[in-house]
This record gives structure tokens, sequence and C-alpha cells, in this order.
């Protein structure tokens, strides 16, 4: 009977979209000489003055030093590799220089706390450098709307190629399907730095990500412990062409394996184009009514499972990677029991201290890893995990 089930829920889905499963970022103005011009100066003086200091007490909070002390930061400096990538000293980048980056979409609120430390790190270049204008270090970030659309970020980074940038900054959605562009880039002496997901490639500087296979490993342990050491779990992963899905489910089923015996891999479903992750999720549920345990391997996938669990008026263990507003909620509410959340700030940070290494020919780590930290209710009111919080 239960073949018959499995047989039905692969007709209703893609094949090979759910599959069973049982393991593995002063001009000076003149004084006049006329009485009546010095109240005007006078006043001028004031009125130039005080917007600027009052704006210094606003811009402060924003500047790069009060985040030096961040736990984001103080992660990355301590982890990352053998170099210190929150650290400017060794750049002296040339005026006008452009950082491309491609990333897998540019809707999500990883994405977004991504694009902020980038941001960040490129004012603080600027800043250093005393460049303005024209001569301003520049950044441009694109990314197709869906993180499916492997052939619209194809086509971005050629346009992107085109421009001649310094550096390309690439988390691809594919990490096989990216070669030429990488050959593109090496030929015109343009480095790649890969971000958040890796590349099948020699032709790649320095990759700069999460170590996405421990992480999966931590998962399982998490979700294996709060369903008692027994049971059936699902996972829900996000496209499957992906380095970091590949990785964080080698780690969760291969520890599932190894080490839980009385736990059962029932499903694992993929991202994909033809039917939504909501969708399958409900479909696991509904062939499954066992199932103890849901891991969802980042914020698309978490929330699609989220919404099928809030509609099967059952109580499920829901596990995650990531951190946008509707995890944080669930997380506060007790309906996800916890979340695994990258350091999308510092990661951006990095990528850019990286790629302006690669640009001047200094030397990076090969893997430049960024950290991550286990965030429940225990601590997701704690001030210092708030800028781990993508929202």
């Amino acid at each position: 009977m239960k073949k018959v089930l499995v047989g039905l829920l692969c007709c209703m889905l893609a094949a090979g979209v759910i599959s069973g499963c049982g393991a593995k970022e002063k001009p000076k103005s003149d004084k006049s000489q006329n009485h009546t011009e010095k109240p005007e100066e006078e006043s001028d003086n004031t009125d130039t003055e005080k917007p600027e200091e009052e704006k210094e007490p606003s811009e402060k909070p924003e500047e790069e030093k009060n985040m030096a002390d961040d736990l984001t930061m103080q992660v990355l400096k301590d982890q990352a590799g053998t170099r210190d990538y929150t650290s400017l000293e060794e750049l002296n980048p040339e005026p006008g220089s452009h950082i491309a980056v491609v990333v897998k979409n540019t809707k999500s609120s990883f994405w977004n706390s991504v694009k902020i430390g980038m941001d960040q790190a490129i004012k603080d270049l600027n800043q250093k450098m005393g460049y303005k204008g024209e001569d301003k270090i520049k950044i441009s970030f694109e990314g197709p709307s869906e993180e499916t659309d492997v052939e619209s970020q194809i086509n971005i980074i050629d346009a992107v190629l085109s421009e001649n940038p310094s550096v390309l900054c690439l988390a691809a959605i594919d990490m096989e399907s990216c070669e030429a562009q990488l050959e593109a880039a090496a030929e015109n002496d343009i480095p790649v730095v890969v971000l958040d997901s890796g590349v099948q490639s020699d032709l790649v500087n320095t990759v700069c990500a999460t170590d996405n296979y421990t992480l999966g490993v931590e998962a399982a342990k998490k979700l294996a412990e709060a369903i008692g050491g027994q049971g059936q779990i699902a996972i829900m992963t996000h496209v499957a062409a992906s380095q970091t899905s590949r990785d964080r489910e080698a780690g969760f089923t291969e520890e599932i394996t190894n080490n839980y015996p009385e736990i059962e891999i029932i499903n694992i479903s993929h991202e994909n184009q033809e039917t939504s992750m909501t969708e399958m999720a409900e479909a696991v549920l509904k062939l499954y009514p066992d199932v103890k345990g849901y891991f969802g391997t980042n914020e698309h996938a978490v929330n699609a499972v989220l919404d099928a669990v809030s509609v099967s008026d059952r109580e499920i263990f829901v596990l995650g990677v990531d951190a946008g507003k509707k995890q944080i909620d669930a997380v506060k509410k007790g309906t996800e029991i916890g979340t695994f959340v990258q350091n999308s700030y510092g990661m951006g940070y990095a990528t850019i201290v990286a790629a302006m290494r690669a640009d001047l020919d200094l030397e990076n780590d090969t893997f430049i890893n960024c950290g991550y930290q286990w965030i429940d209710g225990s601590n997701i009111e704690l001030p210092d995990y708030a800028n781990y919080l993508y929202e």
C-alpha cells in the first residue's frame, strides 16, 4: 500500500521532484568688507555647520567602527581563515574600480543582508582611500528574480563580463553551468570570487561561504534530539544543483544514517519550477501521517514547510536555515524549534575584501569561512544576535 501511495505522489508531482529516501555584499568664502554682509556670513556659516554637526551623530551608528565589535564581524575575524577579512589595511585599489556581483536572486532577505555588508565595505574603502565622484570604487549587484532561473543568471553574467569589471563576485545557482563564463573571465584577466555557493572549476580565486556540510550535520543532531532519536523525518531543499543545497543535504542525511538508526528519512524534495515547495510539503504530510520532524535547507524551503504545517493541524518539529521575517516570527512562537543562521553581513563584507585582494594580486585563503549561529527561542531576542537576523 505504501508503494502505491508513493507512486501516486510521484505522478502528482514532477518526476524527480519528490523522492523517498532512506539515507543520505571646501571652498573658503572671502570675508566681506561690507558691514552689512557680515551677519550674512555668520548666518551662512552657522547654517552650513549646524546641519553637519547634527548629521554626524546620526551617521556614527552606521560607521563600520561600530560594527567592528559586532558578533558578525568578530566571528569573521576569528575564524574566516589565515587572513583578516575585516581589515582594509593592505588594500589600495585603483580609483574607479568596479566590483560586479551576480547572486542567485535579488528578492530574498538573505541576499539583501549580504548586500548591506558589501555596501559597508565599499563605503569603508572609499573613505580610506579618499575617493570621491568618478574615483569612487563602484559595485553593481544583480541577479534573477527567481533562484531557479539558471538561464537568466547566465545571461546576466555574460552582460556583466562585457562591461569588463575589475572583479566578478558570483553566487551560482547551478554549480556546473558557468564554466564558459569563468573561462571568459580568465581570458580577460578578471578574477572571480565565489560567494555562498561554489562552482566546479579551478578558475576561481576563492570561495567565501558557510561550511554547509557541517551545518547540515549540526542540523541533523538538533532535529534528532528534538524528536527523541526516533521516528520519521523529511527534508525540503532548495535548488538541487546548488552547492549549498547539496552540502547541507549531504551533511544532514549522512549524520542521520550513520548515527541515528531509529530515524527514517522518508522523503527529500527539491525546489523546482514545476511544483511549489509548499505543495510538495503538503503532499508529503498527507502521504506520511507519522512524520515527526522536517528540515528546510534555506529560507524559502523552511517558509514552505511552515505554511504546509500550519494548515495540517499537526505538531511537527520544524528546523531550518536562515532568518527571514517569517522564520523569526516562527522561532519566537515556537512553531520552528530553531534555525542555523548564516553570517550574511560578514559574508558580504568579506567578499568585497577578498575581491579587492584578488584584484591587487594579494593572496586569499582558498576557503573563507564566514560562520553561522544556532538561534532559537532562548537567544533570538539577545542584542548580540540582532545582526544575524535578516529582517
